[in-house]
C-alpha cells in the first residue's frame, strides 16, 4: 500500500533537510514524498530538490492549503503529514499504517524533542508528553504534525479548511469533521516524530496569541466542541479568560490600595471616577476586602491547573516547575488576548466566515 508523505514548508531551509532525511530513511517500503513550498523566499526549494523528492510550489496560502495541494497530487491510498521542523523516526510510517485498520479513518502519533538543550523547548515537550500519556487508542483529535489519513476519508470531508490561514486549529477542525461523519480516529505512541520546539519566550507567546485568535474561529464553527477534546478539555478553555480576569483584579486592587482607596479611569471611550478616602483601620479593611476577588480567582485558576502541574513536577523538578508556572501563566494571558480578538472577529464582526 503506497503512502504519500506530504510536508508543507515555508522558509524551512534550516530544518527541512533533517525532515526529508528522516522521511527517506523510513523502513516502510512503499512511500512517496511531496514537499509543498508555500511561497518560501529562502533556500527551501534547493533543499528539497537536492534530495530528489516531489516538489510543488504555490503562492503563500498557509499550511492547510499547502497540505491540500499535496493531497491532490498524492498517488497513495494513505496520505501522511508531518511538518518541516519535524524529524520522523525510522518506524514512523510503519507504526501509523499498523494502526490504520479497515474501520479507521486516521491515525496519529506523538512528539519527540529535537532540541532538548532549550529550557523552553523541554517545558513544551514535557507538557505534550504528559497529555499524550493519557490518550487511549480511540481519540477525537489528531495533530497534523504526525498523522495519516485514508485518502478516501480525507477527500470525503474536503481536506483541511483553507480559511485557517496559519498553523492553528485546522487539524482540530478536520478531526472534528471526520469524527462527526462517523470516522474512527486512533492514536499510537509508537509513531514518533522529533520536533524543534520553540526556544524563545516572546515569539512563542506571540504564536500563542494567534492560537487563541484562531481557536475562536474553531469554536464558532464547532460550538459543541467548546467542552474540549482528548488533548485539551474545558479547563484549558477556561484558563486564558480566567488569567485575564486575574490580571485585571490584581491591577484594580493595587491601584486602589496604593491610592488610599481612590480609583480613577480616564480614557477617551471610558470615564470612571470613584473616590473614597480611607484612613487607618478602614483602609486596612479595604485592602483585605478588595483583595478577596484576587485570592478567589487565584485559587480557582490554581485548581484548574493543578492536575497537570502535579504530573509535571517529577519530570521538571521544583525549580523548573516554578519557571514552567510563570511560562504557563504568560501563555494563558497571551491566549486570552487572542481569544478576545477572536470573539470580536468571528462571533461579532464576521460570523459568516466561521
Amino acid at each position: 500500500m503506497l503512502v504519500s508523505i506530504i510536508i508543507p514548508a515555508y522558509n524551512a531551509e534550516r530544518t527541512l533537510g533533517e525532515c526529508l532525511d528522516g522521511c527517506l530513511a523510513q523502513g516502510y517500503p512503499d512511500t512517496e514524498i511531496i514537499v509543498v513550498d508555500d511561497g518560501s523566499t529562502d533556500g527551501t526549494e534547493r533543499v528539497a530538490r537536492a534530495r530528489n523528492v516531489g516538489y510543488i510550489r504555490q503562492e503563500n496560502g498557509g499550511p492547510a492549503k499547502a497540505r491540500n495541494t499535496g493531497a491532490r497530487e498524492a498517488e497513495g491510498e494513505v496520505i501522511a503529514f508531518t511538518d518541516s521542523d519535524c524529524i520522523p523516526e525510522p518506524n514512523w510510517i510503519e507504526a501509523l499504517v499498523a494502526s490504520l485498520d479497515e474501520d479507521t479513518a486516521a491515525v496519529g502519533g506523538t512528539y519527540g524533542i529535537a532540541n532538548p538543550d532549550s529550557t523552553l523547548a523541554r517545558f513544551i515537550h514535557e507538557e505534550i508528553a504528559a497529555r499524550h500519556s493519557h490518550f487511549g487508542e480511540a481519540v477525537d483529535f489528531l495533530g497534523s504534525f504526525n498523522v495519516a489519513y485514508k485518502k478516501a476519508a480525507f477527500d470525503a470531508v474536503g481536506g483541511f479548511d483553507e480559511s485557517f490561514r496559519i498553523a492553528s486549529a485546522e487539524d482540530n477542525d478536520l478531526a472534528y469533521r471526520l469524527s462527526d461523519r462517523g470516522g474512527t480516529l486512533r492514536f499510537t505512541g509508537e509513531a514518533v516524530v522529533c520536533h524543534h520546539h520553540p526556544t524563545r519566550l516572546w515569539p512563542y507567546l506571540r504564536t500563542q496569541m494567534r492560537h487563541g485568535f484562531w481557536r475562536m474561529k474553531l469554536y464558532a464553527k464547532h460550538p459543541k466542541r467548546t467542552k474540549g477534546d482528548r488533548y485539551a478539555d474545558r479547563r484549558e478553555f477556561a484558563g486564558p479568560p480566567l488569567s485575564l480576569l486575574l490580571v485585571f483584579a490584581i491591577v484594580i486592587h493595587f491601584a486602589t490600595v496604593i491610592n488610599g482607596g481612590t480609583l480613577t479611569i480616564d480614557l477617551p471611550a471610558l470615564r470612571f471616577e470613584n473616590v473614597f478616602l480611607l484612613d487607618g483601620a478602614l483602609w486596612l479593611r479595604w485592602c483585605v476586602v478588595s483583595g478577596f476577588p484576587v485570592i478567589l480567582l487565584a485559587i480557582v485558576y490554581s485548581i484548574l491547573k493543578g492536575s497537570l502541574r502535579k504530573e509535571l513536577l517529577p519530570r521538571l523538578g521544583l525549580i523548573n516547575m516554578f519557571r514552567f508556572i510563570v511560562m504557563d501563566i504568560l501563555r494563558d494571558i497571551a491566549r486570552g488576548i487572542g481569544l478576545l480578538r477572536g470573539v470580536w472577529t468571528f462571533l461579532i464582526v464576521r460570523r459568516e466566515t466561521a
